[in-house]
C-alpha cells in the first residue's frame, strides 16, 4: 500500500523490487515510483508541495 491520506491506496501486484526509480518533478510536485526489475510504474505521490524548500535525498530501506 502507499501511504496516502485520508486512506491508503493500493498498488500494482508485482514481486517485491530489487532496484527502485525515484523520480522528482520538483515543478510539477509529483514524486513517483517505478520497479526497475519489471519496468513498472508502482506509484506517483502527486501534488507533493516543498513550498520552495529545498529537497534532499534520503531513503530507508
Amino acid at each position: 500500500k502507499a501511504y496516502t491520506s485520508p486512506d491508503h491506496t493500493p498498488i500494482p501486484d508485482i514481486q517485491t523490487p530489487r532496484c527502485i526509480r525515484v523520480s522528482l518533478d520538483y515543478e510539477g510536485e509529483q514524486v513517483a515510483f517505478f520497479s526497475v526489475d519489471e519496468g513498472v510504474h508502482i506509484f506517483t505521490f502527486a501534488r507533493a508541495s516543498f513550498n520552495g524548500k529545498k529537497v534532499h535525498p534520503w531513503f530507508w530501506v
